[in-house]
């Protein structure tokens, strides 16, 4: 993936951004952020240089906030609480079994890209309430039961299956080019939040 998977490089896009982080689209007539993936109606803007779509990707991430599937399906669709338990449990579970064996990292690295762009098409999805329930019943629920008997394996397993069910519903490739390891950023690693030193070149 790449700065041109996304808003930041169409040429629709105007480069004013407004004070919620977004930007005007010409194409489609409404506001967008830049760090929203690309659309059908997407030009590649040839003259905008790099630092710009940049700067203009880094103030939409700073503005969207987290692009967390998981977070959208309970939170933004299925109206949980933040600290539900579903997330509490699950967010533990990252930091203290995935965050610290190096097997992982992959996985995550892997969800902070792909997982803004599930986010983003599931809110965007007019069966979006039908797709967070069944999500919801058969693997978070799923997923956290494992983790509550400690069959971490069997967790990790529920996870992968639904990103990529997911993934694969709104065509997102989940073949991601990691970055070197010094350009990792393990505090964040996890929060589905891209940071642009981790998109292709």
């Amino acid at each position: 993936m790449s700065l041109y998977d996304y808003c930041c490089a169409c040429t629709y896009l105007s480069e004013n951004a407004d004070y919620n982080g977004k930007y005007w689209c010409s194409t489609k007539g409404e506001d967008h952020y830049a760090s929203d993936p690309k659309c059908y109606s997407f030009c590649e803007a040839y003259s905008r240089s790099r630092s710009a779509m940049e700067n203009m990707y880094d103030n939409s991430v700073g503005h969207s906030g987290s692009g967390c599937y998981l977070t959208t399906i309970m939170c933004k669709i299925l109206n949980y609480p933040d600290n539900n338990y579903y997330l509490n449990t699950l967010r533990k579970f990252r930091d203290n079994v995935m965050k610290t064996n190096h097997k992982y990292i992959p996985l995550l690295l892997t969800y902070d890209m792909v997982g803004p762009m599930i986010a983003y098409n599931l809110e965007n999805d007019k069966d979006r309430l039908e797709i967070a329930q069944i999500f919801f019943n058969n693997y978070i629920t799923k997923s956290v039961a494992a983790i509550e008997e400690e069959k971490n394996e069997t967790a990790i397993n529920i996870y992968k299956a639904m990103t990529e069910e997911l993934a694969n519903r709104y065509n997102i490739n989940m073949n991601v080019i990691y970055p070197d390891i010094k350009n990792i950023d393990y505090e964040n690693l996890g929060h589905a939040k891209i940071k642009k030193k981790l998109l292709e070149k």
